[in-house]
């Protein structure tokens, strides 16, 4: 059997490879050919990968000149482990773009995105801070040509294409990418934001190594911040062997049971790739050994005056002060049942009132009522601005007493106000057609849903019978224009599946309906 032989069969294999991928996948965007760069690419592995392993003997042994010839092979063969591994570290943006994009195999959803987060990663590396470079990957992520494909519609059906190729599409490495550029800039908000909606982004438009990357990312972050919670349920979900580490340095910490053991850790060390930065880690959950963590000690409360028995009003201010100057992930809704019971008492008590009649007419008021009126809604005030300060769960506070009863009718109110006005800023910049960059397209679609979904963790399943009917049309409506005019359907899509899956929480049969015909237009 000879190398030409050889050649054919990788090409004919290959050649059948992307026949069955198209006819399994009809909504992925077209490739240049059948026969295209990847192709090629493949072909040139099977012929190079033996030179490759002699060339590596003869290096070891001695023959300096074989790494003339075995650079541009590795190039040839494995050019994202040559920019992952040499590139990046060395913080050289455009040397790792360039190399990524010949990587078919580990971003052939997304090249084009998939090198410039390579480029973006490699930048975040960079010792001096380079603002040329950053404007550089900006503009790549922009650039490209993609195919004409049907549209979705906002009454079901199938738009007809028309038009002129526009620039690439956003896709799930581009999303990466621009987190990473986030990073850069020192918006960690906004990083963490668009790492975490690379989950989102459809499977055939998102590269595996994207995914793992953005899940990398989280869990380190989450871990500069000590949230070794989130960190656990980031290496739940898989991930690399990095994110495998962090795993097991997080169970240690938290107590959990069973704990990974003292070799079991070391021997995930040992295969995590930058081992001096993560060894204080090891060392820190080698150090809080299998049980539970240490309790940490109780602050004391910061208002500890003392009142009197019978003193209502005291009592409701000092819990209310309490309250507020208490951390925000340190409010909970035993605090909330003790503040809305102590204002309940204040409020509806005859003595209360006369001692508040009497200071009333003290103070030259008209009465105990027009005090009242005011002090309830700056109770329920601070409560709300309280509750969506600390995001308490809904079930944590529902249905505790009269004045948190009020609160939550005033915020679900605030929040439906505040979800409709964002939907029509939407649909207002849609209809007059002022297009934003394909990133910040993303960046807005995921800004909105987050404050739905904040929202309805807040009020529940009540503000999201409420808001649904609107935020779907208004967003269905963008969705529709971002597919059918800007082709950006890997965007369009995730909103569609989105909507999808609230139709389907709130069984609203017609609206899922719709939403099946959008989501089957493909990416």
């Amino acid at each position: 059997m000879n190398w030409g032989f050889i050649l054919v069969l990788a090409v004919v294999v290959r050649t059948i490879s992307e026949v069955a991928a198209r006819r399994a996948s009809p909504g992925a965007p077209p490739r240049p050919g059948v026969l295209g760069a990847g192709t090629w690419r493949t072909a040139v592995t099977i012929v190079l990968a033996p030179m490759t392993v002699v060339l590596a003997l003869g290096l070891a042994a001695g023959q300096l000149w074989c790494a003339l010839l075995l650079a541009p092979i590795v190039l040839l063969i494995a050019p994202w482990p040559l920019a992952r591994r040499a590139l990046i570290p060395l913080g050289l943006p455009r040397a790792a773009y360039y190399v990524a994009l010949l990587s078919d195999w580990t971003w052939r959803a997304d090249r084009r995105g998939g090198a410039a987060l390579a480029a973006a990663w490699a930048l975040c590396r960079a010792r001096r801070p380079a603002p040329a470079a950053e404007a550089w990957i900006s503009e790549r992520l922009e650039r490209g040509a993609v195919g004409e494909r049907g549209g979705a519609g906002e009454r079901g059906g199938v738009a007809p294409a028309t038009g002129a190729a526009p620039p690439v599409p956003l896709r799930g490495a581009g999303v990466a990418a621009g987190a990473m550029l986030a990073a850069y800039r020192g918006d960690m908000e906004g990083a963490r934001a668009l790492f975490e909606s690379v989950a989102s982004v459809d499977e055939r438009a998102c590269p595996r190594e994207a995914r793992r990357i953005a899940a990398g990312w989280l869990a380190a972050e989450a871990a500069s911040r000590g949230d070794w919670t989130a960190v656990l349920e980031r290496a739940r979900e898989g991930g690399g062997r990095e994110l495998s580490l962090l795993g097991a340095v997080a169970a240690r910490l938290l107590g959990e049971v069973p704990a990974p053991g003292a070799v079991e850790l070391w021997l995930r060390w040992l295969a995590a790739p930058r081992r001096h930065a993560t060894l204080p880690l090891v060392r820190r959950a080698l150090a809080a050994g299998d049980g539970a963590p240490r309790p940490e000690p109780d602050e004391p409360e910061p208002c500890a005056a003392k009142i009197a028995e019978g003193d209502l009003w005291s009592r409701a201010v000092l819990l209310h002060a309490t309250l507020l100057l208490r951390p925000r992930g340190r409010v909970s809704g035993d605090d909330l049942r003790r503040l809305g019971g102590a204002w309940d008492a204040a409020l509806d008590d005859e003595r209360a009132q006369a001692e508040l009649r009497e200071r009333a007419l003290s103070l030259g008021a008209s009465g105990a009522q027009a005090a009242l009126g005011p002090l309830a809604r700056a109770v329920e005030e601070d409560l709300a601005a309280t509750l969506r300060a600390a995001r308490v769960p809904l079930a944590e506070w529902d249905d505790l007493g009269a004045t948190i009863g009020r609160t939550r009718r005033r915020l679900r109110d605030e929040l439906l106000s505040e979800v409709e006005l964002a939907c029509d800023a939407l649909r207002r910049r849609v209809d007059e057609k002022r297009e934003l960059p394909a990133l910040a397209e993303w960046r807005e679609w995921t800004s909105l849903r987050a404050q739905y979904e904040a929202a309805a963790g807040l009020v529940g399943t009540e503000f999201r019978r409420l808001a649904f009917p609107k935020f779907h049309s208004d967003v269905c409506h963008a969705a529709v224009w971002l597919f059918n005019t800007r082709k950006e359907r890997a965007i369009a899509n995730a909103m569609f599946r989105w909507l999808l899956a609230e139709a389907e929480a709130l069984d609203d049969a017609r609206l899922a309906g719709l939403q099946r015909g959008n989501v089957g237009c493909g990416v």
